[in-house]
C-alpha cells in the first residue's frame, strides 16, 4: 500500500470514528441508523427504496424497514413511482428536515465547546479540506454535484 493509500484509509477510518463519537457526545437520542437515513434523504432527495439501499449500502429489506420507521415517525413520506408502479419513492417531510436539523444542532451545541484549540479559522480550514475531498470522491464515483458549502 502506498503512503497516499495509507493516508486515505486513515482519513476514512478517522472520519467514521469522529461521526460515531459525535453522536455519543451530542446527547441526542436519535438512533444512528435513522440519523444516517435522514442525512441520505437530505443529500439525495426523493429516491427509490432500491436506490436508498445502494447509497446506504444495506439490503433492500433493511432499507424498507428503516425507511418504514422514518415514515411511521412522520419524518419521510412514501409514494408509488409514477414511472414504475412496483417501485416506491421515499422522501423527507418537513418534519424530517426539522428532525435532522435538531440532530445537527445538538452535535454543534455539545461538541463545539469541547474542542479546545479548534477556533473558527481552524474549523473552516478542516471544513474546506473535507468538502474538497468529498467533491473529489464524488467525481471519482461519477457523481457530478458539488457538496454544499456552508458559510462560516
Amino acid at each position: 500500500m502506498s503512503a497516499a493509500d495509507s493516508i486515505i484509509v486513515d482519513l476514512l477510518v478517522t472520519a467514521g470514528r469522529v461521526t460515531r463519537l459525535a453522536g455519543v457526545i451530542s446527547g441526542d437520542n436519535l438512533p444512528r441508523a435513522m440519523a444516517r437515513a435522514l442525512a441520505v434523504l437530505d443529500e439525495h432527495g426523493a429516491v427509490r427504496i432500491s436506490e436508498f439501499a445502494m447509497i446506504d449500502r444495506c439490503s433492500q429489506p433493511s432499507a424498507t424497514v428503516l425507511t418504514g420507521k422514518l415514515v411511521a415517525e412522520g419524518f419521510a413520506s412514501r409514494r408509488k413511482d409514477p414511472a414504475d408502479s412496483r417501485a416506491v419513492i421515499i422522501e423527507l417531510t418537513p418534519a424530517g428536515h426539522a428532525r435532522l436539523a435538531r440532530f445537527r444542532q445538538a452535535l454543534a451545541t455539545e461538541i463545539g465547546d469541547r474542542l479546545p484549540g479548534f477556533d473558527t479559522e481552524r474549523l473552516t480550514r478542516l471544513d474546506t479540506e473535507l468538502h474538497d475531498l468529498l467533491d473529489a470522491m464524488k467525481a471519482a464515483a461519477g457523481q457530478h454535484e458539488r457538496a454544499p458549502r456552508r458559510e462560516p
